[in-house]
Protein backbone atom coordinates (compact mmCIF):
# COMPACT_ATOMS: atom_id res chain seq x y z
CA UNK A 1 0.00 0.00 0.00
CA UNK A 2 3.10 2.26 1.34
CA UNK A 3 4.27 1.52 -2.30
CA UNK A 4 1.99 2.36 -4.07
CA UNK A 5 1.23 5.93 -2.80
CA UNK A 6 5.05 6.00 -3.37
CA UNK A 7 4.29 5.55 -7.30
CA UNK A 8 1.44 7.85 -7.26
CA UNK A 9 2.95 10.67 -5.66
CA UNK A 10 6.26 10.29 -8.22
CA UNK A 11 3.95 10.13 -11.31
CA UNK A 12 2.05 13.22 -10.08
CA UNK A 13 5.73 15.35 -9.53
CA UNK A 14 6.90 13.88 -12.86
CA UNK A 15 4.01 15.50 -14.71
CA UNK A 16 5.12 19.15 -12.90
CA UNK A 17 8.58 18.83 -14.01
CA UNK A 18 10.17 21.62 -16.14
CA UNK A 19 10.40 20.03 -19.76
CA UNK A 20 12.54 21.33 -22.94
CA UNK A 21 10.94 20.81 -25.95
CA UNK A 22 13.52 21.32 -28.87
CA UNK A 23 16.65 19.17 -29.32
CA UNK A 24 19.57 21.55 -28.67
CA UNK A 25 21.72 23.26 -31.62
CA UNK A 26 25.00 22.14 -32.69
CA UNK A 27 26.95 25.58 -33.35
CA UNK A 28 30.56 24.15 -33.66
CA UNK A 29 32.67 20.96 -34.46
CA UNK A 30 36.21 19.79 -34.29
CA UNK A 31 37.89 16.64 -34.18
CA UNK A 32 37.83 16.65 -30.32
CA UNK A 33 35.00 19.23 -29.94
CA UNK A 34 31.65 19.40 -30.16
CA UNK A 35 29.85 23.40 -28.95
CA UNK A 36 25.78 23.00 -28.04
CA UNK A 37 23.28 25.77 -27.86
CA UNK A 38 19.51 25.61 -26.39
CA UNK A 39 17.08 27.51 -25.52
CA UNK A 40 16.17 28.93 -21.90
CA UNK A 41 13.39 27.17 -19.82
CA UNK A 42 10.29 29.79 -19.41
CA UNK A 43 7.52 29.82 -16.89
CA UNK A 44 5.31 31.37 -19.09
CA UNK A 45 5.96 29.74 -22.05
CA UNK A 46 7.30 25.78 -21.08
CA UNK A 47 5.56 22.82 -19.22
CA UNK A 48 6.42 22.43 -15.37
CA UNK A 49 7.12 24.37 -12.23
CA UNK A 50 9.68 26.57 -11.13
CA UNK A 51 11.74 27.09 -9.65
CA UNK A 52 15.11 26.14 -11.72
CA UNK A 53 18.44 25.84 -10.78
CA UNK A 54 19.91 24.04 -13.68
CA UNK A 55 20.45 21.89 -16.79
CA UNK A 56 22.25 18.63 -17.33
CA UNK A 57 23.29 17.35 -21.35
CA UNK A 58 23.88 14.38 -22.56
CA UNK A 59 26.49 12.88 -24.86
CA UNK A 60 25.64 9.46 -26.76
CA UNK A 61 28.72 7.62 -28.68
CA UNK A 62 27.67 4.75 -31.41
CA UNK A 63 24.26 4.35 -29.22
CA UNK A 64 25.62 4.45 -25.69
CA UNK A 65 25.22 7.76 -23.68
CA UNK A 66 28.45 7.99 -22.22
CA UNK A 67 28.48 11.27 -21.00
CA UNK A 68 25.93 13.08 -18.50
CA UNK A 69 26.88 16.73 -17.22
CA UNK A 70 25.72 19.23 -15.05
CA UNK A 71 25.98 23.13 -15.65
CA UNK A 72 24.78 26.18 -14.50
CA UNK A 73 21.07 27.50 -14.76
CA UNK A 74 22.17 30.97 -16.07
CA UNK A 75 24.19 28.85 -19.31
CA UNK A 76 22.51 27.80 -22.07
CA UNK A 77 25.58 26.94 -24.07
CA UNK A 78 28.39 24.12 -23.42
CA UNK A 79 31.68 22.49 -25.06
CA UNK A 80 31.52 19.16 -25.06
CA UNK A 81 35.84 18.45 -25.15
CA UNK A 82 37.81 15.16 -25.16
CA UNK A 83 35.74 13.39 -28.07
CA UNK A 84 36.97 11.25 -30.62
CA UNK A 85 37.73 12.46 -34.32
CA UNK A 86 35.76 10.89 -36.95
CA UNK A 87 33.05 9.60 -34.53
CA UNK A 88 29.15 9.45 -34.60
CA UNK A 89 27.84 11.59 -31.75
CA UNK A 90 24.09 12.62 -30.37
CA UNK A 91 23.03 15.19 -27.52
CA UNK A 92 20.08 16.09 -26.07
CA UNK A 93 19.45 17.97 -22.58
CA UNK A 94 16.96 18.35 -19.98
CA UNK A 95 16.32 20.77 -17.15
CA UNK A 96 16.34 20.15 -13.47
CA UNK A 97 14.29 22.27 -11.03
CA UNK A 98 14.78 22.37 -7.33
CA UNK A 99 14.56 19.38 -4.65
CA UNK A 100 15.44 15.80 -4.98
CA UNK A 101 14.35 13.91 -8.24
CA UNK A 102 13.79 17.51 -10.14
CA UNK A 103 15.19 16.63 -13.44
CA UNK A 104 12.92 16.94 -16.48
CA UNK A 105 12.63 14.73 -19.15
CA UNK A 106 15.32 14.86 -22.20
CA UNK A 107 14.70 16.94 -24.83
CA UNK A 108 14.87 15.55 -28.50
CA UNK A 109 18.86 15.01 -30.03
CA UNK A 110 20.80 16.34 -32.20
CA UNK A 111 23.67 14.15 -34.25
CA UNK A 112 26.92 15.15 -35.95
CA UNK A 113 30.60 13.37 -36.25
CA UNK A 114 33.85 14.97 -35.54
CA UNK A 115 35.89 16.18 -37.75
CA UNK A 116 38.94 14.11 -39.57
CA UNK A 117 42.39 15.01 -37.85
CA UNK A 118 44.93 15.89 -40.95
CA UNK A 119 46.11 13.27 -43.02
CA UNK A 120 49.55 11.63 -41.27
CA UNK A 121 51.32 11.62 -44.46
CA UNK A 122 52.19 13.07 -47.84
CA UNK A 123 52.07 12.33 -51.12
CA UNK A 124 55.59 10.99 -52.32
CA UNK A 125 57.52 10.00 -55.59
CA UNK A 126 56.51 13.39 -56.98
CA UNK A 127 58.02 13.85 -60.86
CA UNK A 128 57.56 16.10 -63.37
CA UNK A 129 58.43 16.04 -67.12
CA UNK A 130 57.71 17.99 -69.90
CA UNK A 131 55.99 16.81 -72.90
CA UNK A 132 54.36 19.21 -75.23
CA UNK A 133 55.19 22.95 -75.54
CA UNK A 134 53.56 25.03 -72.45
CA UNK A 135 52.45 21.94 -70.64
CA UNK A 136 54.00 19.92 -67.76
CA UNK A 137 53.02 15.91 -66.33
CA UNK A 138 53.30 15.69 -62.99
CA UNK A 139 53.25 11.96 -61.22
CA UNK A 140 53.37 10.68 -57.66
CA UNK A 141 52.36 7.94 -55.23
CA UNK A 142 49.47 7.66 -53.25
CA UNK A 143 49.06 7.88 -49.51
CA UNK A 144 48.54 4.33 -47.53
CA UNK A 145 44.60 4.50 -46.74
CA UNK A 146 45.41 4.35 -42.77
CA UNK A 147 47.43 7.49 -43.22
CA UNK A 148 44.54 9.27 -44.10
CA UNK A 149 43.42 9.36 -40.73
CA UNK A 150 39.91 9.32 -41.92
CA UNK A 151 37.15 6.83 -42.84
CA UNK A 152 36.54 8.55 -45.80
CA UNK A 153 40.07 7.99 -46.62
CA UNK A 154 41.62 10.57 -49.33
CA UNK A 155 39.15 12.17 -51.31
CA UNK A 156 41.27 14.21 -53.17
CA UNK A 157 44.89 15.46 -54.10
CA UNK A 158 46.19 18.96 -54.56
CA UNK A 159 48.75 20.56 -57.15
CA UNK A 160 49.96 23.77 -56.19
CA UNK A 161 52.37 25.46 -59.16
CA UNK A 162 53.73 29.06 -59.62
CA UNK A 163 57.08 30.43 -61.41
CA UNK A 164 60.01 30.21 -59.55
CA UNK A 165 60.28 32.41 -57.37
CA UNK A 166 57.00 34.20 -57.09
CA UNK A 167 54.94 34.95 -54.34
CA UNK A 168 51.73 33.28 -55.45
CA UNK A 169 50.77 30.43 -56.80
CA UNK A 170 47.90 28.32 -58.61
CA UNK A 171 46.21 25.33 -57.14
CA UNK A 172 44.45 22.61 -59.03
CA UNK A 173 42.05 19.71 -57.68
CA UNK A 174 42.85 16.05 -58.48
CA UNK A 175 40.53 13.19 -57.71
CA UNK A 176 41.77 10.44 -55.63
CA UNK A 177 41.84 8.00 -57.78
CA UNK A 178 44.30 9.78 -60.10
CA UNK A 179 48.18 9.61 -59.71
CA UNK A 180 49.27 11.93 -62.80
CA UNK A 181 48.02 15.56 -64.23
CA UNK A 182 49.17 17.66 -66.66
CA UNK A 183 48.95 21.23 -66.10
CA UNK A 184 48.31 23.35 -69.46
CA UNK A 185 48.45 26.75 -70.52
CA UNK A 186 52.47 27.49 -68.80
CA UNK A 187 54.38 30.05 -70.73
CA UNK A 188 57.38 29.42 -72.48
CA UNK A 189 60.64 27.95 -71.33
CA UNK A 190 60.17 28.71 -67.72
CA UNK A 191 60.62 27.09 -64.50
CA UNK A 192 57.81 26.05 -62.28
CA UNK A 193 58.14 25.24 -58.84
CA UNK A 194 55.46 22.31 -58.26
CA UNK A 195 54.09 20.50 -54.46
CA UNK A 196 50.94 18.01 -53.96
CA UNK A 197 49.41 17.40 -50.89
CA UNK A 198 46.27 15.16 -50.31
CA UNK A 199 43.46 15.74 -48.57
CA UNK A 200 40.47 13.48 -46.82
CA UNK A 201 37.05 14.84 -46.11
CA UNK A 202 37.97 17.01 -43.57
CA UNK A 203 42.04 18.06 -43.69
CA UNK A 204 44.28 19.00 -46.36
CA UNK A 205 48.42 17.21 -45.44
CA UNK A 206 51.73 19.00 -45.34
CA UNK A 207 53.21 19.07 -49.04
CA UNK A 208 55.35 16.98 -50.46
CA UNK A 209 59.17 17.88 -51.37
CA UNK A 210 59.07 20.70 -53.87
CA UNK A 211 59.83 19.45 -57.44
CA UNK A 212 61.15 22.21 -60.29
CA UNK A 213 60.08 21.63 -64.43
CA UNK A 214 60.57 23.84 -66.65
CA UNK A 215 58.79 24.23 -70.03
CA UNK A 216 60.01 23.59 -73.38
CA UNK A 217 61.80 25.73 -75.70
CA UNK A 218 59.78 27.21 -78.58
CA UNK A 219 60.92 28.83 -81.77
CA UNK A 220 61.66 32.49 -81.22
CA UNK A 221 59.57 35.54 -82.48
CA UNK A 222 60.84 37.65 -85.33
CA UNK A 223 63.69 40.30 -83.93
CA UNK A 224 62.28 43.51 -84.29
CA UNK A 225 63.22 47.51 -84.03
CA UNK A 226 65.62 46.58 -86.71
CA UNK A 227 67.83 49.64 -88.14
CA UNK A 228 70.61 50.84 -89.72
CA UNK A 229 72.95 52.83 -87.54
CA UNK A 230 75.55 54.06 -89.93
CA UNK A 231 77.37 53.15 -93.03
CA UNK A 232 80.27 54.27 -95.05
CA UNK A 233 81.77 53.43 -98.46
CA UNK A 234 82.29 49.80 -97.82
CA UNK A 235 80.10 49.13 -95.22
CA UNK A 236 76.76 49.46 -93.03
CA UNK A 237 75.89 48.54 -89.73
CA UNK A 238 72.57 46.80 -88.89
CA UNK A 239 70.95 46.77 -85.33
CA UNK A 240 67.98 45.12 -83.70
CA UNK A 241 66.03 43.71 -80.47
CA UNK A 242 64.08 40.94 -79.43
CA UNK A 243 60.68 41.16 -78.48
CA UNK A 244 59.86 40.54 -74.35
CA UNK A 245 58.48 39.40 -71.44
CA UNK A 246 61.20 38.09 -69.75
CA UNK A 247 61.20 34.62 -71.29
CA UNK A 248 62.61 34.66 -74.93
CA UNK A 249 61.03 31.08 -75.91
CA UNK A 250 64.81 29.72 -75.28
CA UNK A 251 68.35 30.62 -74.85
CA UNK A 252 69.29 33.12 -77.91
CA UNK A 253 72.35 31.13 -79.34
CA UNK A 254 72.94 33.51 -82.28
CA UNK A 255 71.59 36.03 -85.28
CA UNK A 256 71.54 35.19 -88.51
CA UNK A 257 71.88 38.51 -91.07
CA UNK A 258 70.96 38.27 -94.95
CA UNK A 259 71.24 40.95 -97.37
CA UNK A 260 71.38 41.68 -101.24
CA UNK A 261 71.69 44.23 -103.82
CA UNK A 262 68.11 45.81 -104.59
CA UNK A 263 69.74 46.76 -108.06
CA UNK A 264 69.63 43.27 -109.26
CA UNK A 265 67.53 42.10 -111.88
CA UNK A 266 66.93 38.21 -110.49
CA UNK A 267 66.02 37.35 -106.97
CA UNK A 268 67.66 35.42 -104.87
CA UNK A 269 71.13 36.67 -104.54
CA UNK A 270 71.32 36.70 -100.39
CA UNK A 271 74.66 37.08 -98.39
CA UNK A 272 74.61 35.50 -94.85
CA UNK A 273 76.67 36.60 -92.13
CA UNK A 274 76.22 34.97 -88.29
CA UNK A 275 76.62 36.95 -85.03
CA UNK A 276 77.17 34.70 -81.85
CA UNK A 277 74.98 36.94 -79.62
CA UNK A 278 72.68 35.08 -76.93
CA UNK A 279 71.88 39.07 -75.86
CA UNK A 280 67.77 40.67 -76.22
CA UNK A 281 70.18 43.16 -78.58
CA UNK A 282 72.62 43.12 -81.00
CA UNK A 283 74.56 45.28 -83.55
CA UNK A 284 76.94 43.80 -86.75
CA UNK A 285 78.53 45.47 -89.64
CA UNK A 286 79.02 43.94 -92.61
CA UNK A 287 81.99 45.49 -94.78
CA UNK A 288 83.68 44.60 -98.75
CA UNK A 289 80.57 46.40 -99.96
CA UNK A 290 80.54 48.28 -103.38
CA UNK A 291 79.81 51.91 -102.60
CA UNK A 292 76.68 53.92 -103.55
CA UNK A 293 74.50 50.85 -103.88
CA UNK A 294 71.48 50.05 -102.01
CA UNK A 295 71.00 46.53 -99.64
CA UNK A 296 68.02 44.65 -98.53
CA UNK A 297 68.88 43.49 -94.72
CA UNK A 298 67.07 40.81 -92.72
CA UNK A 299 67.86 39.49 -89.08
CA UNK A 300 66.54 36.05 -87.38
CA UNK A 301 67.15 34.39 -84.43
CA UNK A 302 68.02 31.26 -83.37
CA UNK A 303 67.47 29.19 -80.06
CA UNK A 304 67.14 25.41 -78.95
CA UNK A 305 64.24 25.29 -81.08
CA UNK A 306 65.39 25.84 -84.47
CA UNK A 307 64.60 29.37 -86.83
CA UNK A 308 62.68 32.12 -86.30
CA UNK A 309 61.03 34.01 -88.58
CA UNK A 310 63.13 36.79 -91.12
CA UNK A 311 62.26 40.25 -89.88
CA UNK A 312 60.94 43.14 -92.05
CA UNK A 313 63.43 44.22 -94.38
CA UNK A 314 65.26 47.19 -94.42
CA UNK A 315 67.25 49.05 -96.48
CA UNK A 316 71.06 50.07 -96.15
CA UNK A 317 72.71 52.46 -98.27
CA UNK A 318 76.60 52.52 -98.72
CA UNK A 319 77.41 56.27 -99.12
CA UNK A 320 79.30 58.02 -102.43
CA UNK A 321 83.47 57.52 -102.19
CA UNK A 322 84.84 60.23 -100.17
CA UNK A 323 81.56 61.64 -99.18
CA UNK A 324 80.60 61.25 -95.10
CA UNK A 325 78.81 58.41 -93.67
CA UNK A 326 75.02 58.76 -94.03
CA UNK A 327 74.47 59.11 -90.86
CA UNK A 328 77.38 61.01 -89.53
CA UNK A 329 76.25 64.00 -91.05
CA UNK A 330 73.82 65.13 -89.11
CA UNK A 331 76.09 65.12 -85.83
CA UNK A 332 78.65 66.49 -87.97
CA UNK A 333 76.40 69.78 -88.27
CA UNK A 334 75.34 69.66 -84.91
CA UNK A 335 78.92 70.08 -83.45
CA UNK A 336 79.55 72.94 -85.98
CA UNK A 337 76.39 74.59 -84.96
CA UNK A 338 77.16 74.05 -81.16
CA UNK A 339 80.99 75.51 -81.48
CA UNK A 340 79.84 79.03 -83.30
CA UNK A 341 77.29 79.04 -80.49
CA UNK A 342 79.87 78.83 -78.21
CA UNK A 343 82.34 81.30 -79.38
CA UNK A 344 79.80 83.89 -79.93
CA UNK A 345 78.82 83.74 -76.25
CA UNK A 346 82.36 83.70 -75.24
CA UNK A 347 82.88 87.36 -77.53
CA UNK A 348 79.30 88.37 -75.58
CA UNK A 349 80.70 87.63 -72.41
CA UNK A 350 84.13 89.42 -73.15
CA UNK A 351 82.37 92.57 -74.27
CA UNK A 352 80.23 92.63 -71.45
CA UNK A 353 83.62 92.14 -69.22
CA UNK A 354 85.71 95.09 -70.99
CA UNK A 355 82.29 97.60 -71.15
CA UNK A 356 82.32 97.01 -67.38
CA UNK A 357 85.76 98.14 -66.37
CA UNK A 358 85.82 101.12 -68.65
CA UNK A 359 82.82 102.03 -67.06
CA UNK A 360 85.03 101.76 -63.48
CA UNK A 361 87.81 103.24 -64.76
CA UNK A 362 85.75 106.16 -65.76
CA UNK A 363 83.93 106.38 -62.59
CA UNK A 364 87.70 106.15 -60.52
CA UNK A 365 89.38 109.11 -62.47
CA UNK A 366 87.76 112.63 -61.57
CA UNK A 367 87.44 115.33 -64.11
CA UNK A 368 89.22 118.90 -64.50
CA UNK A 369 87.58 121.75 -62.58
CA UNK A 370 86.30 124.41 -65.60
CA UNK A 371 88.01 127.23 -65.29
CA UNK A 372 91.72 125.35 -65.09
CA UNK A 373 94.32 125.87 -67.21
CA UNK A 374 97.78 125.75 -67.44
CA UNK A 375 100.50 128.03 -68.83
CA UNK A 376 102.14 127.02 -71.87
CA UNK A 377 104.79 124.68 -71.32
CA UNK A 378 107.08 125.90 -74.53
CA UNK A 379 110.04 127.26 -71.69
CA UNK A 380 107.41 128.17 -68.99
CA UNK A 381 107.24 131.75 -71.06
CA UNK A 382 103.67 133.09 -70.47
CA UNK A 383 103.65 134.67 -73.96
CA UNK A 384 103.15 131.09 -75.41
CA UNK A 385 100.26 130.44 -72.67
CA UNK A 386 97.20 129.69 -75.54
CA UNK A 387 94.80 129.28 -72.91
CA UNK A 388 92.86 132.57 -73.79
CA UNK A 389 92.87 132.23 -77.40
CA UNK A 390 89.87 131.68 -79.75
CA UNK A 391 90.21 128.03 -80.86
CA UNK A 392 88.28 129.35 -84.16
CA UNK A 393 90.78 132.16 -84.59
CA UNK A 394 92.69 131.85 -87.81
CA UNK A 395 96.00 133.59 -88.58
CA UNK A 396 96.71 134.71 -92.64
CA UNK A 397 99.35 132.81 -93.65
CA UNK A 398 100.03 135.14 -96.51
CA UNK A 399 100.58 137.98 -93.99
CA UNK A 400 104.88 138.56 -93.23
CA UNK A 401 105.09 138.64 -89.24
CA UNK A 402 108.80 138.13 -89.38
CA UNK A 403 110.64 141.66 -88.39
CA UNK A 404 114.19 141.46 -89.87
CA UNK A 405 117.24 143.33 -88.44
CA UNK A 406 119.13 145.71 -91.10
CA UNK A 407 122.48 144.05 -91.16
CA UNK A 408 124.04 147.29 -92.88
CA UNK A 409 122.60 149.09 -89.71
CA UNK A 410 125.66 149.27 -87.46
CA UNK A 411 124.53 148.97 -83.68
CA UNK A 412 126.46 148.24 -80.74
CA UNK A 413 124.30 145.30 -80.09
CA UNK A 414 124.18 142.55 -82.40
CA UNK A 415 122.57 139.36 -83.26
CA UNK A 416 123.06 136.15 -83.40
CA UNK A 417 123.13 135.30 -86.97
CA UNK A 418 123.61 131.14 -86.50
CA UNK A 419 119.83 130.34 -87.37
CA UNK A 420 120.27 127.07 -85.10
CA UNK A 421 121.08 129.48 -81.56
CA UNK A 422 118.48 129.17 -79.52
CA UNK A 423 117.13 132.55 -77.81
CA UNK A 424 116.97 133.02 -73.88
CA UNK A 425 113.56 132.08 -73.34
CA UNK A 426 113.86 133.52 -69.96
CA UNK A 427 114.96 136.98 -70.83
CA UNK A 428 112.04 137.61 -73.94
CA UNK A 429 112.97 140.42 -75.95
CA UNK A 430 110.04 142.69 -75.79
CA UNK A 431 110.23 144.23 -78.88
CA UNK A 432 109.58 141.08 -81.35
CA UNK A 433 106.52 139.85 -82.18
CA UNK A 434 105.73 136.10 -82.12
CA UNK A 435 104.05 134.15 -84.16
CA UNK A 436 101.09 131.72 -82.91
CA UNK A 437 102.02 128.56 -84.59
CA UNK A 438 99.39 126.27 -85.81
CA UNK A 439 101.31 123.24 -86.67
CA UNK A 440 104.96 123.85 -85.15
CA UNK A 441 107.62 121.15 -83.69
CA UNK A 442 106.30 120.62 -79.92
CA UNK A 443 110.01 120.64 -78.93
CA UNK A 444 112.12 123.86 -80.09
CA UNK A 445 111.41 126.86 -81.34
CA UNK A 446 113.48 128.86 -83.51
CA UNK A 447 114.14 132.51 -84.37
CA UNK A 448 114.31 133.34 -87.69
CA UNK A 449 116.74 135.36 -88.81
Amino acid sequence: MVSKLRDIANTLLYVFLPVIGKAPVIVSTTSTTVGLRWNAWSEEDDVGDPPLVGYVFFVNQDGDWVIEQRVDQLTTSAIVSNLTPDTDYMFRVAAVREGTGGRGPVSPYSKTITLCRKPSASPTGLQVSTINLKELEVTWEHIPSESAECRSGVTHYLIYYAPSGSTSSNSLLVPNDTSSYTIRGLDTYLDYTIQITASNKDEESDGSTETIGKTIEEVAPSPINVAIPRSTTSSFTVSWSTPLPSNINGNIQKYIIRYKRTDLVTDGGYKMEEVLNGAFEGQHTVIDLIAKTIYSVQVRTVNGAGLSNWSEPVNAKTIQSGGPSSTSLGPIVGGVMAALIIIILVIILLLVIFRRKKQRRSTAEPSPPNNAHETSSKHENPAFDDSNQDPNKYEDLNTDTHVYQDLNTDTPNYQNTDPHTYLDPKKPNTDDTYLEPITSDPGDTYEEI
